[in-house]
């Protein structure tokens, strides 16, 4: 079988994306199951976006948080809440993976995510994170995202794990558009308190 140079570089793409999708899956459990004393945070009724994030970026966010409940509804879970501290916790992680342009859980001199979540005012019992990039900058690319990671499949299947959880009750989703690195910017930070 003959791969077009087009087809090949699909292909490749299509690699890459997956390699990074499969490296960006974290999920932590509070040592001794003991919630991190914090200021209280709040679970918005509408779900608002993160400071600073613009309309479209807001609006991208939303259509993965149905899709992601959505996913959850078809393997009969209950949806995951909209929260809006986990919500600036994923903000500020999306900017400090602009300002490196690097896809990571945790950068040099970063916070790791409970921490972060913490002081936000999540008193979380369990924490968990999924992060992507693309550089298809619209719904159509993070939803490709949150397919992938939905398409995942055992041993490597963290970020579907997390989505599917059935500890976590409660999610913060933020998207960053970055036009001077020309990346969707996806992170997903996931809470029980």
């Amino acid at each position: 079988m003959r791969i077009s140079k087009s087809e090949s570089f699909v292909v490749g793409s299509l690699c890459i994306i997956f390699l990074l999708i499969i490296l960006a899956s974290c999920s932590i459990p509070a040592v001794g199951g003991q919630a991190t004393p914090a200021a209280s945070g709040t679970a918005g009724s509408v779900n608002a976006g993160a400071p600073g994030a613009t309309t479209q970026e807001n609006q991208i966010a939303q259509a993965v948080f149905r899709a992601l409940n959505q996913s959850r509804a078809e393997n009969h879970l209950p949806p995951l809440r909209w929260n809006v501290a986990l919500v600036r916790s994923a903000r500020q992680h999306n900017l400090a993976m602009q300002a490196a342009n690097t896809l990571s859980h945790q950068l040099p001199g970063e916070a790791d995510l409970g921490k972060r979540e913490s002081q936000q005012g999540i008193h979380w019992v369990w924490a968990a994170e999924n992060i992507g990039e693309t550089t298809e900058m619209s719904t159509n690319g993070a939803l490709a995202l949150h397919q992938a990671m939905m398409n995942e499949r055992p041993p490597d299947d963290g970020h579907r794990q997390n989505i599917l959880t059935s500890v976590g009750t409660m999610i913060g989703i933020d998207i960053l558009l970055d036009q001077q690195h020309g990346v969707l910017w996806l992170t997903e930070d996931f809470a029980k308190e």
